[in-house]
């Protein structure tokens, strides 16, 4: 959980970088050239390749897709005042249910889910601890004080917002708290606009909201979508071969600051209020939901390969982690689909 730049989602370019280079990888098996549409969104960008007999209006499905994304932002952008989530946080002291959109509500749940899965890990109340550290809206990096750190960290806590399915509504049951769902929504985006693809028979299908993918059914050749991966070295690791799944890749091993002489990486963890000492260079997941993914990746950061694959594995996901080593070596840990794919020539 590294530090977030001013856009809805968070998405930095270094973590949109390391996933699924969909355009750039060649993609055989279609019978006519497929459909592409892409745009910017979330201070990102969004991109989808179609394999349909009968393409659509591209123009009238993009606008489709960006109404998307608008009313994603509209509830869940921590950045517009006039947003849901601004709003329930700015009644912070309040313990009153809250009214949300069924959106809304279906991602604070599941970021519930995962904070319990990955042991405190997932934590949507940071946004504390990231100004603490100079890593939010302030830019102003520095090391707070012990006390500071106990202060903030009696800020935190997914545990303490309730979810209320009829009518929908979260609370919080600790005053002061408040959340940000920028570790989820980019995932949760690309889940919508498959489904949405998926609804219209559009099935065939790739959709990558700033480097979280979501891929439908196969080609129409019965081919699997190609997607890459790349290295925090820069170059392509791996091409994944994925159908009716999704991967999220998180990394964050440019981003760190120094402080008399000592080094501090962005990826801050919860239950400590510190930084990890030795994060990964890279988490990459496989889920059939992308927002699943993407918020198992952003954990995944925070407990590093040992507690990781412990956790993939009792949860039945597949991961992978990448570190280079003090040699400058490559060094890959990883299960399922990704341990048996083999590594790209360089």
């Amino acid at each position: 959980m590294g530090g977030k730049s001013p856009t809805f989602a968070g998405i930095s370019p270094m973590r949109a970088a390391l996933c699924a280079l969909l355009l750039l990888i060649p993609l055989p098996g279609f019978a006519q050239e497929p459909l592409r549409i892409s745009g910017k969104t979330m201070g990102s960008y969004y991109a989808l390749v179609i394999d349909s007999a009968a393409p659509p209006d591209a123009d009238l499905l993009q606008q489709d897709i960006e109404a998307i994304f608008t009313d994603l932002n509209r509830q869940m952008s921590t950045w517009d005042p006039n947003s849901e989530i601004s709003k329930f946080n700015s009644s912070s002291d309040s313990t009153d249910w809250f009214p949300v959109s069924r959106d809304l509500l279906l991602v604070t749940t599941e970021a519930r889910r995962l904070h319990t899965l990955t042991e405190g890990a997932l934590e949507i109340t940071l946004a504390p601890l990231i100004e603490a550290w100079g890593f939010g809206r302030s830019k102003r990096k520095r090391v707070p004080p012990a006390a500071e750190i106990d202060a903030v960290l009696k800020l935190l806590g997914t545990q303490y917002i309730e979810v209320r399915s009829e009518p929908p509504a979260i609370r919080r049951t600790r005053p002061g708290l408040q959340i940000s769902l920028n570790a989820l929504a980019p995932g949760y985006a690309a889940d919508r606009v498959s489904l949405l693809l998926h609804d219209r028979g559009l099935k065939a299908h790739v959709v990558d909201v700033g480097g979280e993918n979501r891929a439908g059914t196969p080609k129409r050749s019965g081919e699997p979508w190609r997607l890459g991966v790349e290295s925090p070295l820069g170059n392509l690791h791996k091409i994944l071969e994925l159908s009716e799944t999704s991967i999220a890749t998180s990394g964050d091993y440019r981003n760190f600051f120094v402080i008399e002489n000592r080094r501090y990486s962005h990826v801050l963890d919860p239950r400590t209020g510190r930084p990890v000492a030795d994060p990964p260079a890279s988490v990459s997941v496989i889920h059939p939901s992308c927002m699943t993914a993407d918020g198992l990746a952003t954990a995944m950061m925070v407990l590093g390969p040992e507690k990781g694959l412990q956790i993939a594995e009792r949860a039945s996901f597949d991961v992978m982690f990448l570190n280079i080593d003090r040699d400058g070596k490559l060094v890959e840990q990883s299960t399922g689909l990704f341990a048996a794919t083999e590594v790209e020539p360089k």
